[in-house]
């Protein structure tokens, strides 16, 4: 037998060769293995599986619907309010001398109406003569009515100024008389006034919504006997400036109208009162907001991706949704909308007070399942497959 052969039949045993590869070739695979699980983590370091949200309730501003000054402001920081609760009211003075200015205006045109109508009672002309002073006598009765509707639209403005002052005073003395605090006459007085200018409210505009169908009929009558006159007296127009100057007061009382009704404001929800932006006696422009009222109710969840993450998530897309100060309560909800545009998250998901933060917005639906505070942090983990 040759060496040769001996050489081949000498095999190198079993635990020489787990020795070898322990000594040469393991220790390559380990460094290949990590350096695979180093580039895997390198690349997906971008792409979190968990996310912080943000339970967001709907934030209401109290804004001043007009230019004025802030009277009271009937609310506390944090009081909770009801829907329809007195929030805010402005100072009505202006808006009282205004009301006097109009009525002031309407006593002027009442003057000249009364000056136009001994004017015709007087005349006394042709048969053409005789239409025109028809026509104008049916003129005349149509803005006698118009100036009355003015009239008493001011006077009405006026007390409705005033009973919404009784009402303010009658619900602040109330629970003082019940405390004995003040005399309980004080609030029988103010309840009695109250009362008063209602009936005096309800009266007026009754007797309101009668001229106006009395002024609908003038109109009506002078249309028709205008439509049946041969032709139409061309002659100077004898009511115009009158006409004009009415249609000017009318529009004036429409303004007091709107004006008055944003002098108070009320609760358009049930809530919890987050800020107060103005207190008495401050002035505010049309739009400025006086106070901010939180809903009691969370509506959704708000999350942000970050800017260069491209998950494939959509609406409709399953969420596990937990709270971090009570983490063992995990709820199931889904993706509502997926903004499109990259915006600055809100201050309090930045890492660094100093460092700004941006991403997209992700909207997750908020189920009663799962009660939660309006500004609550969460846990939020997209069920991605």
């Amino acid at each position: 037998m040759t060496v040769s052969g001996v050489d081949d039949l000498i095999r190198t045993p079993f635990h020489q060769r787990v020795a070898d590869f322990k000594q040469r070739q393991l220790p390559v695979v380990t460094w290949l293995v990590c350096l695979a699980i180093c580039v895997w983590m390198l690349f997906d370091r971008t792409r979190p599986t968990e996310y912080v949200g943000l339970a967001q309730a709907v934030e209401y501003e109290i804004s001043a619907p007009i230019v004025g000054r802030v009277d009271t402001v009937f609310v506390d920081l944090y009081q909770p309010v009801g829907l329809g609760d007195l929030v805010v009211k402005l100072d009505d003075t202006e808006l009282e001398a205004g009301i006097e200015v109009a009525q002031a205006s309407i006593r002027v045109l009442r003057a000249e109406l009364v000056a136009a109508q001994n004017q015709l009672k007087s005349s006394n002309d042709s048969d053409l003569a005789g239409w025109t002073n028809d026509l104008r006598r049916f003129q005349t009765d149509e803005e006698d009515r118009r100036l009355a509707a003015l009239d008493l639209r001011a006077t009405i403005e006026a007390d409705e100024i005033d009973r919404e002052r009784l009402a303010l005073r009658a619900a602040r003395v109330e629970p003082l008389a019940r405390q004995g605090i003040v005399d309980p006459l004080l609030h029988d007085e103010a309840r009695l006034e109250f009362e008063e200018v209602t009936r005096r409210l309800e009266n007026n505009k009754a007797l309101l919504v009668q001229i106006e169908e009395e002024c609908r009929a003038a109109r009506t009558r002078r249309i028709e006997y205008e439509a049946n006159l041969p032709e139409l007296p061309a002659t100077e127009p004898f009511l115009e400036p009158l006409q004009e100057a009415v249609e000017v007061e009318s529009q004036r009382l429409r303004e007091i109208e709107s004006r008055r009704a944003g002098l108070v404001m009320r609760s358009p929800a049930e809530g919890q009162v987050s800020r107060i932006l103005c207190r008495r006696g401050q002035s505010v422009v049309a739009g400025e907001p006086i106070v901010a009222i939180t809903d009691r109710a969370v509506r959704d969840i708000v999350t942000y991706l970050n800017e260069a993450e491209d998950r494939p998530i959509t609406e409709r897309t399953p969420v596990l949704v937990s709270s971090l100060d009570r983490p063992g309560r995990v709820t199931e909800s889904f993706v509502v909308r997926v903004s499109s545009s990259v915006e600055m998250l809100p201050e309090r998901l930045w890492p660094s007070p100093s460092t700004p933060r941006y991403g997209r917005a992700v909207v997750i639906a908020a189920l009663p399942s799962m009660p939660l505070r309006p500004g609550e942090l969460l846990s939020v983990n997209f069920q991605i497959d």
